[in-house]
């Protein structure tokens, strides 16, 4: 019989956290962003590229009267423009997001709901991109509308987190629209975070070399993630 210390007794008693204390749903998101960029730039072939890079991408101009067909790239578009990216910064920025505002979130609604959750937040964001964008043949790629559904979704618990158990996600009750708003920084949070998508997204700063963000987009998804989270909360039907 192996002869162990106290010490050595009361580590092995104790629960192992994981090296990575992300939900499931999460990581798969963050693997198929990752591994579909990797696949765009540095796998397929520049012809097979482009045809993902044109499948999947959002174009507003697809959905006019005279453009609108229904085949593969009008069905998955809507969706698809979430899991590509234009370069290896805005991978790596919608990534962070997503995993700082993503987790405790997806801990709340787990797996099935994350998911739906995701849908309806890229569906929000193309939305009122559409409606800005109305014909654009600008193509739309990018996590960033999804990504701000999260961080809409949060705000709706005053982005308290359970710091003790992370993996009980938000912690508190789900406050109501107005209710959110008036828990301690979350409208001056918000209103940075706007002020800032703007800089960014118009360019005001020089930062983007030129380069058009669709900062509007992130509005949808935001909007949408901060009232869709009312009707998908797990712990509002227990």
């Amino acid at each position: 019989m192996e002869n162990l210390s106290v010490d050595d007794e009361f580590a092995q008693k104790q629960p192992r956290e994981p090296m990575f204390n992300l939900p499931g749903i999460l990581v798969v998101f963050v693997i198929i962003c990752v591994g579909m960029h990797i696949l765009r730039n540095s796998v397929f072939s520049r012809q097979l590229a482009e045809w993902v890079f044109v499948t999947f991408a959002y174009f507003p101009i697809r959905f006019t009267p005279e453009y609108f067909t229904i085949d593969l790239p009008t069905m998955v578009s809507p969706i698809g423009h979430t899991f590509l990216h234009g370069d290896w910064a805005h991978l790596g920025m919608n990534m962070i997001w997503l995993v700082a505002f993503g987790a405790p979130v997806a801990y709340r609604l787990g797996a099935l709901r994350s998911i739906v959750f995701w849908v309806l937040t890229a569906l929000g964001a193309v939305l009122l991109h559409t409606l800005i964008y109305y014909g654009d043949t600008v193509p739309l790629v990018g996590a960033s509308g999804a990504v701000s559904g999260f961080l809409g979704g949060a705000a709706r618990f005053g982005f308290r987190s359970n710091r003790r158990n992370p993996r009980a996600g938000l912690a508190g009750p789900l406050y109501g629209p107005v209710d959110s708003l008036r828990q301690r920084g979350v409208i001056p949070f918000l209103t940075i975070w706007m002020v800032l998508n703007f800089a960014f997204g118009s360019d005001l700063l020089g930062l983007n070399g030129g380069a058009s963000i669709a900062w509007e987009a992130h509005i949808g998804g935001l909007v949408t993630g901060f009232f869709a989270i009312g009707y998908l909360d797990r712990k509002r039907f227990n």
